[in-house]
């Protein structure tokens, strides 16, 4: 009996499920529509690239970074002598040249179409030409080829934030604030839509994601590179950051235990 009614099963299968499902396979029904997702200008990438002059750093570093997260084409304009690994294994196009030479500065910025320039150019152990000369030919070049945006970092203490730094480290660091103010004025009077990012004390620790630009040039506080570097790349689009001067503040890092963050 059992075999019977398994013989059976196996005949009502074959007469009637074999011969839908080739069917199937010989006239597969059409595939189903994707969701429909409204693309509007603001979920299009913005055109054009980012130039970045500091790129190699650790605060240029983390710049180029988010940028690359956001998916943007970013060139770096980058000594022959520097450790370029980490831009290289990031996808960035790299320009060799230096920033203290006019020439280099408008072939690097020529090399493809830009929307914005972010300089994070700094001197180092008292010398400060990049601070001053480099900053200068960055802007200069920047109007020659006509791009219109340019992002500055400066730090805390620099331009109308003179009071903003301890007094000890404005005792020790005039030369410093100096050079950073000069930068200021020479981008102040470009013409072009400029932001000024003035940051505290920076700390390669995690990131809080509590810093924010605050238009208060006496505010002080510490801030990690990778909270910095968010901060300088979200103002690029960001029209209520042109043509101001804003101080990179984290309120979770105001005191001196920030250190140990």
């Amino acid at each position: 009996m059992a075999r019977a009614l398994h013989s059976f099963v196996l005949f009502m299968f074959a007469v009637l499920v074999l011969p839908v499902a080739a069917q199937e396979m010989e006239h597969p029904p059409p595939p189903k529509a994707a969701p429909r997702v409204e693309v509007t200008e603001m979920s299009l990438p913005a055109p054009g690239g980012i130039m970045v002059f500091g790129a190699t750093g650790d605060l240029g570093l983390e710049v180029t970074r988010a940028l690359v997260e956001q998916g943007v084409k970013v060139t770096a304009m980058v000594r022959p002598t520097s450790d370029t690994a980490a831009l290289e294994a990031m996808g960035v196009k790299l320009i060799e040249g230096d920033a203290l030479i006019q020439d280099d500065v408008t072939r690097a910025l020529s090399s493809g179409p830009l929307r914005a320039v972010i300089s994070v150019l700094g001197g180092r152990r008292g010398d400060y030409r990049v601070d001053i000369g480099g900053n200068k030919n960055v802007i200069d070049s920047t109007q020659h080829v006509g791009v219109s945006r340019f992002i500055l970092v400066t730090a805390i203490g620099a331009g109308s934030g003179e009071d903003a730094a301890p007094w000890y480290i404005r005792y020790f660091m005039g030369s410093y604030f100096e050079a950073k103010t000069a930068a200021e004025i020479s981008l102040r009077n470009s013409g072009l839509e400029y932001t000024i990012v003035r940051p505290g004390w920076l700390l390669n620790s995690e990131p809080t994601g509590t810093a924010e630009l605050v238009d208060d040039p006496a505010a002080f506080s510490w801030i990690t590179r990778a909270d910095l570097g968010r901060l300088i790349v979200d103002s690029i689009d960001d029209e209520t950051t042109y043509n101001r001067a804003l101080t990179a503040f984290d309120p979770e890092l105001t005191g001196i235990l920030s250190l140990f963050h």
